[in-house]
Order: C-alpha cells, then sequence, then structure tokens
C-alpha cells in the first residue's frame, strides 16, 4: 500500500520534531514503558490534530503544544492511577549523548522533576532555545510573563541545585 501524501507529510514533520517529542516524554514521564506510551499518546493526539494546524504558525510551536498538552493530561492521568512510581530503567535519554555531557544531562532532568508541570513545560521550551514569543505562544501567556516565569524558575532551581550540593 502506497503512504498518502498526509501520511507522507506526518511522517515527514514527525522525523523532524522527533527530539521536541523525546525531550517531552524523558521530562514527563519516569520509566521507560511510560515514556513509550507518552510518545505514543503524543504522536496520536498530532495525528489527530494535523488537519488542523495552522501554517501561520511554526511548526515546531505547534508540536511542543500538542505535546505538552498531552504530556501534562498524561501526567494527571498516571498519578491518579498511581499511588507511587516505580523506576524501571534508569537511563535519561533514548537518542544517543555525548558522554561528557550525560553526567549535566542527568542532572538537568532530575531538576526538572522538581517543577510543576506547567513550569516544566516553560523551561524545557526555553532551554531548547524557544523565543520567550514561541513560548508565550504555546502556554497562551504573555511574552512578558514568559520571562518573569524564568527568572523564578532560575531562582528557585538556583536554590535547589545549591541545596542539593550542600547536602552531597
Amino acid at each position: 500500500m502506497i503512504p498518502n501524501i498526509k501520511e507522507q507529510n506526518f511522517e515527514s514533520m514527525l522525523k523532524a520534531h522527533k527530539g521536541i517529542l523525546h525531550k517531552i516524554a524523558n521530562s514527563y514521564s519516569y520509566c521507560y514503558e511510560e515514556r513509550r506510551d507518552l510518545i505514543q499518546d503524543i504522536r496520536l493526539q498530532l495525528w489527530r490534530s494535523f488537519d488542523s494546524y495552522d501554517p501561520s504558525l511554526k511548526l515546531s510551536t505547534w508540536v511542543y503544544r500538542v505535546a505538552l498538552n498531552t504530556a501534562i493530561s498524561f501526567l494527571r492521568t498516571q498519578s491518579l492511577r498511581k499511588d507511587y512510581i516505580e523506576v524501571t530503567n534508569t537511563g535519561v535519554l533514548e537518542e544517543p549523548i555525548d558522554s561528557k555531557n550525560s553526567e549535566v544531562l542527568i542532572e538537568v532532568q532530575r531538576l526538572l522533576k522538581l517543577l510543576n508541570k506547567y513550569d516544566r513545560a516553560l523551561f524545557i521550551m526555553h532551554l531548547d532555545g524557544l523565543s520567550h514569543n514561541e513560548i508565550a505562544d504555546v502556554l497562551d501567556i504573555s511574552t512578558s510573563n514568559v520571562g518573569t516565569k524564568i527568572s523564578r524558575i532560575k531562582q528557585s532551581l538556583n536554590a535547589l541545585y545549591m541545596k542539593g550540593d550542600s547536602n552531597g
């Protein structure tokens, strides 16, 4: 069976933005099975809403919006189903990473999980280099609010990191 144009465009979009899906899944799920399920849920939601994509928006901004909304919903349903989370895989990323940066990435993932789900979403996009305008579009908040929130998150993470250093 020959894939139609929509399927080909969708697969190209997934391939170009798979990093976003992995970043979101790694930041919102705690074990390999959950990350795999979340990525599948994100792919499904992207497919369902693919026809409604507004080409006036940057494609990566739209992918972030769908992925983050799906992840937040996923996190909500997972927390309702579980009293605790059993970690079955300690790997942080499934994609190959530079070994000299792996310790930093593990620490970033640990700190991100300390944030609430909305601050986590905002900060993931900030770390990924999205502009304040792009983050504001995804989260449907003002650009100035994005700057304020990023500043507060940095202060909070810095305090948490320093607290962790003094305990270690």
